[in-house]
This record gives C-alpha cells, sequence and structure tokens, in this order.
C-alpha cells in the first residue's frame, strides 16, 4: 500500500496534487476578495473625495466672484463718498450709475443671486434688486449688534430667512458693515444668494440614498437634501466641524439613534465654511459584503469541481506514463534513442520525440563546444602574439636607442614608461576583460610611443564618452584597430595624417570609431575584407591580418553574434573601423 501511494501517478496526483489546488484556490479566492473588496472600498471613499474636491471647487468658484462683486462694489469710489455726503446734497447722478452698476451685476449672477442691497445713512440712500416689490426695511441694529469681529466688515451667513423682501423665502447671505466715527453715518452693502442654487449643485452629486452634502459653518448647516433624523449629525458633530485643524480630511462619528456614519469634508477658502460628504457606512460598502458571500460559495463549488476532475485526469494521465515508463527503462548508455513508435496521446509522442532531439542537440553541442575551445585557443595564441610584438618592439627599442644618442635622456625615460605601461595593460595579468578606462590608457600609451617614432607623420583625437568608462571591454580591442589605421592609412598617405577614435553609448550597447583619413579601400576589396571577417577563424585569409579577425571573433564569442566589428571606407577619403558590444560592469562569465 505505501508502495502504491508513493510511485502511481494517479494516487500521487490524487494524495498530493489535489491538496496544492484546494490551498491554491482558497489562496486565490481570499486574495481575489480582499483585493476586489479593498479596491470597491477605495474606489468608494475616492468617488466622495472627487465629489467633494469638484463641488467644493465649483462653489469656491462661484462663492469667490460674487464676493469679489461686493468687494468691488463696497469700494467704489462713489459709493464710499456717499458715506459722508448730506442726503440733500445726493445728486440723481449719483443714483443712476450706481443702480447701473448694480443692476449689471445682479443680471450677470442672476443665477446664483437672490436679491442685492446698498443701505446707507439709516437708508438716506437706498438701492436694491429683487425679484420682490416691497420696498426692504432694514433695522441696522440687528445687524451691527449679531455680526462684529471682521476687520474689515466683511460676513458670511447660512441659510436664513430674508429679512428685507420675503420673509416666506430663505437665503444665504454676504454682506460688508461700514462704519464710520459718527453713529448716524452707517451702510449695508449685502448679497443673498439663492437657496436653490446651492441645492441644484449638491443634489446633482449621488452619495447613496441616505448620503447627502453639508455646508457647515458657525452660525447653521445647509444640507443637499432632507434625510431622516438617524441619519443627521447632532450638534456635537457639526461644532466639531468648526474645531477642526485641517481644511481637509475625514472621521467618523455615531448619530443620535447609534448609525455609525463617515463624513469626508474640504474648506471653502473665502468664506472658511465645510463642504461635507456624511453617508452611512454600512451603505457604502454593501458591495463588499455582497462579493465576500458570493467567493465563499464560488471556493466551496470550485473544490468540489478540483476533486471529481483531478480524479479523473489522473486516472488518464496515468496510463500512457506507464507505458512510456517501461519503454524507457530498456534505455542505457549504450543505447541512447528511442527507436519505437509509442502509442498514446499526441503529447506522449511530443515527448518521445523531444528526447530523441534532446539527445541528437546533446552530441551537436559536444561537437561545437570542441570546436569553439580550439577556435578559442587560436584566439589567445593570437592574443598573445599581438601581445609581444616583436617588430614593434624593437623598432620602439630602437627609438629609444636613438634618443639617448641624440641625448634627449628625458624623451627616452618617457617612451621607456609609456612601453612599460603599455605591456603591463596589455598583459594585465590574465584577465580577458578590462574596463574602458584601462583600454583607452592602453591606446593612449601606445599612441604616445607612435606618435614619438614617426614625429609629424601623422596626429590623434580621442573622444571617449566620460560615462562609459567604466564597463567592459574585451583587451586589445582598439589597439589592433589602431595599428591598422597607422600602417595601412596614414602612413600611405602623403602629408600629415589623422587618426580619431570615438567612444560613445547608443541605448544599451557602446560603439567605438577609429578613423583615418589615408587612402581609403576600393570596393571590391571592402568586399573582399567583409567577407574574411565572416569566414571562420581557422581558414587563411588573403585580405586581413590577425589582428582584426582576433577582434571581430573575441568580441562574437564573448557577448554574442549580434555584436562585432564593422568597416566602411571610401576611396581617396578615409577608412573607419567601428566595434559594438554591449553595456557590461564586473566579471563576465
Amino acid at each position: 500500500m505505501r508502495k502504491y501511494f508513493l510511485f502511481s501517478i494517479k494516487s500521487t496526483i490524487n494524495t498530493l496534487y489535489l491538496p496544492i489546488i484546494i490551498i491554491f484556490i482558497f489562496i486565490i479566492g481570499w486574495g481575489s476578495a480582499k483585493i476586489a473588496t479593498d479596491q470597491i472600498e477605495e474606489n468608494a471613499y475616492k468617488n466622495v473625495n472627487d465629489t467633494v474636491f469638484q463641488t467644493k471647487n465649483y462653489l469656491e468658484y462661484m462663492l469667490f466672484d460674487v464676493f469679489q462683486q461686493l468687494v468691488a462694489l463696497a469700494r467704489d469710489p462713489k459709493v464710499l463718498s456717499l458715506m459722508v455726503t448730506e442726503d440733500s446734497e445726493i445728486k440723481p447722478q449719483s443714483y443712476i450709475e450706481i443702480d447701473k452698476n448694480l443692476q449689471n451685476i445682479y443680471s450677470r449672477k442672476s443665477v446664483i443671486l437672490d436679491s442685492v442691497l446698498i443701505d446707507l445713512n439709516q437708508s438716506d440712500f437706498l438701492l436694491y434688486r429683487s425679484y420682490y416689490e416691497p420696498k426692504p426695511i432694514l433695522a441696522y441694529e440687528d445687524y451691527f449688534s449679531k455680526f462684529e469681529g471682521s476687520k474689515e466688515g466683511y460676513y458670511w451667513e447660512n441659510i436664513h430667512h430674508d429679512r428685507f423682501f420675503n420673509s416666506n423665502e430663505k437665503v444665504m447671505s454676504v454682506f460688508q458693515l461700514i462704519e464710520s466715527d459718527s453713529p448716524a453715518r452707517k451702510g449695508i452693502i449685502l448679497f443673498n444668494l439663492k437657496t436653490s442654487f446651492f441645492e441644484q449643485v449638491l443634489s446633482k452629486s449621488l452619495i447613496g440614498e441616505n448620503g447627502y452634502l453639508a455646508l457647515v459653518s458657525p452660525d447653521g448647516v445647509f444640507r443637499s437634501k432632507q434625510v431622516l433624523e438617524k441619519y443627521k449629525a447632532d450638534e456635537q458633530t457639526l461644532q466639531s466641524f468648526q474645531n477642526l485643524e485641517q481644511e481637509k480630511g475625514q472621521f467618523s462619528f455615531t448619530s443620535k439613534e447609534g448609525e455609525k456614519m463617515i463624513a469626508i469634508y474640504d474648506t471653502i477658502d473665502v468664506n472658511n465654511w465645510k463642504l461635507a460628504a456624511i453617508f452611512p457606512e454600512a451603505e457604502i460598502l454593501n458591495n463588499v459584503n455582497y462579493i465576500k458571500h458570493f467567493t465563499l460559495v464560488l471556493i466551496v463549488l470550485l473544490v468540489l469541481s478540483a476533486i471529481f476532475l483531478t480524479n479523473i485526469v489522473g486516472k488518464y494521465i496515468s496510463k500512457p506514463f506507464k507505458q512510456m515508463a517501461q519503454q524507457m527503462d530498456k534505455i542505457n548508455d549504450k543505447n541512447l534513442e528511442l527507436n519505437y513508435e509509442l502509442s498514446g496521446p499526441d503529447e506522449m509522442k511530443v515527448l518521445h520525440n523531444g528526447f530523441n532531439e534532446l539527445i541528437f542537440r546533446i552530441n551537436a553541442l559536444m561537437d561545437q563546444i570542441l570546436l569553439e575551445q580550439e577556435e578559442k585557443r587560436q584566439l589567445e595564441f593570437a592574443i598573445m602574439h599581438a601581445q609581444i610584438n616583436p617588430h614593434f618592439l624593437y623598432n620602439t627599442l630602437y627609438s629609444i636607442k636613438g634618443l639617448c644618442d641624440m641625448g634627449l635622456n628625458k624623451d627616452a625615460s618617457q617612451m621607456v614608461s609609456e612601453l612599460s605601461s603599455f605591456f603591463r595593460i596589455g598583459i594585465s595579468k590574465g584577465k580577458e576583460i578590462l574596463t574602458i578606462k584601462e583600454e583607452i590608457e592602453h591606446i593612449q600609451h601606445y599612441l604616445y610611443i607612435q606618435e614619438m617614432r614617426y614625429g609629424d607623420d601623422f596626429s590623434y583625437e580621442l573622444d571617449v564618452d566620460i560615462e562609459i568608462l567604466s564597463y567592459n571591454i574585451i583587451k586589445l580591442s582598439l589597439q589592433p584597430l589602431i595599428e591598422n589605421a597607422i600602417y595601412h592609412g596614414v602612413k600611405q598617405r602623403r602629408g600629415r595624417g589623422k587618426i580619431c577614435v570615438r567612444g560613445y553609448q547608443a541605448k544599451d550597447t557602446i560603439h567605438f570609431e577609429v578613423a583615418d583619413n589615408g587612402h581609403g579601400i576600393e570596393i571590391e576589396k571592402l568586399k573582399d575584407i567583409v567577407t574574411d571577417l565572416e569566414t571562420s577563424f581557422k581558414e587563411k585569409k588573403k585580405f586581413i591580418g590577425v589582428g582584426l579577425k582576433s577582434v571581430n571573433e573575441r568580441i562574437k564569442i564573448h557577448f554574442g553574434l549580434e555584436y562585432g566589428l564593422t568597416i566602411t571606407s571610401e576611396p581617396d577619403k578615409g577608412t573607419v573601423v567601428s566595434i559594438i558590444i554591449p553595456k557590461t560592469r564586473g566579471e563576465i562569465s
């Protein structure tokens, strides 16, 4: 029984794989439900926050515009001059000009203005605009005794009965109380705001069946709609709005009847009123509970389905596996092929063919590895040959001797230092990979030595992006290109030649260009050179030397076939040899 449990595919699937499926179903189901509920809750609060923010911005815009009109009217020199003018001295022209301005404000802001009024010096000067005809009667003391504390005399009043035109109508107000040294010289400039405007703006925002928007101020509260008492904020909660230090935020409270409520608020800067979205917590999270219940039912159904299907699939899968196991048991180290047809599902046939193909590829890869090892050994030999070039060493030592014979000991000493540094970096303790900074130093030593040898025959220019100096490059990648540019480029022309070495980055690659202004290469010969570059390293080359081929092959072996060396040339203009390598740092396996 123990053996059957451990080694039968069907029993293994049923007893081990099935619990894993069930665990994953529970994890995924619970995780999905958690993510979904969190997202729904987050979206619900975000939507409410967006509603409050957008509504607040619109009210801010409208109220600020109205307040600006009030301030402009109150600071009008014509209005201010009336405060010090006797009633008998007021000219009709003053009435006409101010009335025209009042009419202009009232008509342009009719969407929000219910009525406007200017009353100066105990109604000695009175102008107004309203839908109602009766002349307003103003009790100054009702205002000057009740409203105080503002330095400039501007005040806002939340919803209240209209005191001037229609006592049955409710309005909101913004006004300025104008005072002077003389008790008789007082005035009021007042704008009554339509409650219908606020009802229309606030009612557009749907916050659940029992949620609502409210404008809260120290003197009252305006709600977007009528709600049950159980959803209303009590006086203590409304008072807490005024004590909040933050301009916007969120907090929860319990209503009088024990309903848990959420309030999300923001502050209207122009009058420091709070715009609050108030709603029952249970109402906005109804969808969360629905998803939790639905997920639980779905998990149970998925578990039952998994048990049923796993049993059937395990039985179906185990049969061809048994047959294949018996046939593969015949394979050993002397027989690495399945030389028979396998009956069963197409997947098993694919596995059978894949196994044969795998054996074939293993043999091919082994042959390829042997070939690449041979090529790499030849490349390493070419590198060593380039590092210890006896011809270059002989010529350099001979140049040093010439400097010593001429008594130029300082130049000879510098040339010896450059030569030693050249070989030190070239040998580099056997490392194949150097930083670009080290490679640039290497070619600088080489160019200095060649420049000392050839004098004014050529000049050189290095233009390497400083940001690429920390990346890797295969050693002796640039020196063979510069050597080629000297001996086959600038030395072949009359006059002073020039070699330019440029290095820069492009996305994930690094580019180097070695350009000379020599005679260039004929088109047909350039094609032959490119062909030589693409042939195997072991084949004999007719048009390029070991150096160029070594650079190209080593780059492709280390970095891939998409990288390497390219040559462009125009007769009588010069040649450009380019290298492309990837951006790498650190050790390369």
